[in-house]
């Protein structure tokens, strides 16, 4: 986990990386910007994939809560 913060919200970017011939995601930037993002990633031998917009939760074992 690598991050640069100046006061502003931090967004979560995804990276990768290659290591004999193969390609592993991870690990996370957090930064405010692409810029950033990129500068952190290049220092660290990565590649920024994109920027993480949408958290989904997947619990599909736990029941449905209806409120009325």
């Amino acid at each position: 986990l690598f991050a640069i913060e100046r006061g502003g919200k931090l967004k979560i970017f995804l990276t990768k990386f290659t290591y004999d011939g193969k390609d592993y995601f991870g690990p996370n930037i957090h930064a405010e910007c692409m810029d950033d993002a990129e500068l952190i990633a290049e220092d660290q031998g990565l590649e920024v994939e994109g920027e993480l917009t949408d958290l989904v939760d997947l619990d599909l074992d736990s029941k449905l809560n209806v409120l009325h």
